[in-house]
This record gives structure tokens, C-alpha cells and sequence, in this order.
């Protein structure tokens, strides 16, 4: 894996496992950690064959005999429920952090848009995907507390005192 794949999945590990300790009763956090990590496991492969990075990164897994992750990877571009679970904190994350960078949702889809919105069927897709990002994210403050625009300088964990306006 590339380093700044790399550096990217241990960002989106950060902001998961912030939000996931928010949710302990709920939420496995191992769980949370390892689908953020590999959640691009197979985005090199994906820009070689043109295919889904998240459907091979979660067949990959499904091979591997693990099917909890496979499962967080395998959503982490489309939610399959609107569920609170593993797989759609991961989710969130990923649309929190650009390349290495925490941002807010509405940088990031800006981002996306420039870059892959190269015609209307995609832009409406990516559009799409951006609302739905909103409505997870008040899935997300109605569950935790978080103030999300925290998250731009670190995800609070519970308990650590850490930059929380909980």
C-alpha cells in the first residue's frame, strides 16, 4: 500500500475510533479500527483495473475468511442501512478526511466533485453521496455528542480531554 494511502486510513482510523468511543455498548471499536485501516486496501488495484476499490477490497476480505470486515470495507464508499454500526462510522470518517486532512463534509465533496465529476451522471452520484453524508453526520451528533466541527483539529475520544465541546 502506498504511504499516503496509508496515511489516509490511519487518519480515518482516528476520526472512527473517536466517534466509536463515544458508543463502547454499541460499537466493537477493534472492529472500527481495523475496517478503517483497510478500508483502502485495494484502491492501487482498483486505479489499475477500473474496477470498485470497495467491492475488491471486500471480496478480498470475504477470501480471507473475514466477514465483519469485509462488510465495513465493502461500504465504506455506499452504506447498505441506515443503521449505527461499525460499518457506517467508518463510512463517515472517510468522508471526513481528505487525503491526510480532517475536513468538514462539505470541503470534502467539493474535492470529489473537481475530481471526479467529470460528467452529470457522476456529479449526481456524488451529490447524492453528499446529502446522504449529512444525514449520517446527524445520525452521528444525535448518538455521541460530538461537535463535529472539532473533528477538524482532533476527534475527541471519551474521556481524554481532549478538544471536545461534548
Amino acid at each position: 500500500m502506498p504511504e499516503h494511502i496509508f496515511n489516509h486510513s490511519k487518519t480515518v482510523e482516528r476520526i472512527a475510533v473517536g466517534i466509536a468511543s463515544h458508543l463502547p455498548d454499541k460499537i466493537d471499536i477493534k472492529l472500527v479500527e481495523m475496517g478503517a485501516l483497510l478500508h483502502d486496501i485495494c484502491k492501487i488495484d482498483s486505479i489499475r483495473t477500473g474496477q470498485d476499490h470497495a467491492r475488491m477490497g471486500g471480496r478480498l476480505l470475504d477470501i480471507l475468511d473475514c466477514p465483519e470486515l469485509a462488510s465495513i470495507v465493502r461500504q465504506h464508499v455506499h452504506l447498505e442501512s441506515d443503521e449505527l454500526n461499525e460499518a457506517m462510522i467508518v463510512h463517515y470518517a472517510d468522508k471526513r478526511v481528505m487525503h491526510e486532512e480532517v475536513v468538514s463534509l462539505s470541503s470534502r465533496f467539493v474535492d470529489l466533485m473537481d475530481r471526479y465529476g467529470k460528467d452529470e451522471q457522476r456529479q449526481e452520484r456524488i451529490f447524492n453521496l453528499y446529502a446522504k453524508s449529512l444525514e449520517i453526520e446527524k445520525i452521528i451528533i444525535k448518538a455521541t455528542g460530538i461537535d463535529v466541527d472539532s473533528m477538524n483539529y482532533s476527534c475527541p475520544m471519551k474521556g481524554d480531554g481532549s478538544l471536545s465541546a461534548l
